[in-house]
């Protein structure tokens, strides 16, 4: 059937869409899921750890409370934020977080960066950046930091951010940002 209209009109709700057309071929025709869903952030606190990492902080002291996800179909955006403030110990491994949902591909790269003294300005030797990764379908975030090999000439490369490591030692005061966007599992 053809529609001959003068004017169309659709409205959308989150459950249905409303076309109404009028002209000679008047009509109204409801569609009901027609609108796709409408993702919102959530907050979620990844898992923070380490070799002998220890923090008082829980619920909203917690080092990562400040993160939120949004998943969209299988697609996944996420914002990780660590607080340091409640680190009574940073331990000698390396620092990991943790992904919101499992991801469909094996291996994935996200940017991040510390900043080890809010006090001064990131720019001033103050302003760590990371590489951060997981293998195989893990939720496990690996963070290296990027420094320059010891060959000549000196290429860049990842090296695990803990503490300890020379100029990259994290006080209370410091803070860790990491953010990407994966296809999920599901």
């Amino acid at each position: 059937m053809t529609v001959t209209a003068s004017t169309a009109v659709v409205t959308a709700s989150t459950t249905e869409a409303v076309i109404s057309v009028s002209g000679n071929d008047a009509a109204t025709v409801t569609v009901a899921g027609a609108v796709g869903p409408n993702p919102i952030a959530q907050r979620w606190s990844p898992v923070f750890q380490a070799t002998g990492l220890t923090f008082t902080g829980s619920g909203a002291t917690y080092p990562t409370y400040n993160s939120w996800f949004v998943k969209h179909g299988q697609f996944v955006t996420f914002q990780i934020e660590v607080l340091c403030t409640t680190v009574t110990n940073f331990g000698t491994g390396q620092f990991k977080l943790e992904l919101p949902v499992a991801p469909l591909l094996e291996g994935g790269h996200f940017p991040g960066w510390v900043w080890r003294d809010p006090a001064i300005p990131a720019d001033d030797a103050n302003h760590i950046i990371l590489n951060v990764d997981y293998t195989g379908t893990s939720t496990t975030l690996d963070l290296h930091f990027l420094v320059g090999a010891t060959a000549n000439p000196k290429p860049v490369i990842e090296n695990q951010l803990k503490q300890g490591a020379p100029g990259y030692n994290l006080t209370t005061v410091s803070k860790m940002y990491v953010n990407g966007t994966y296809i999920a599992e599901s």
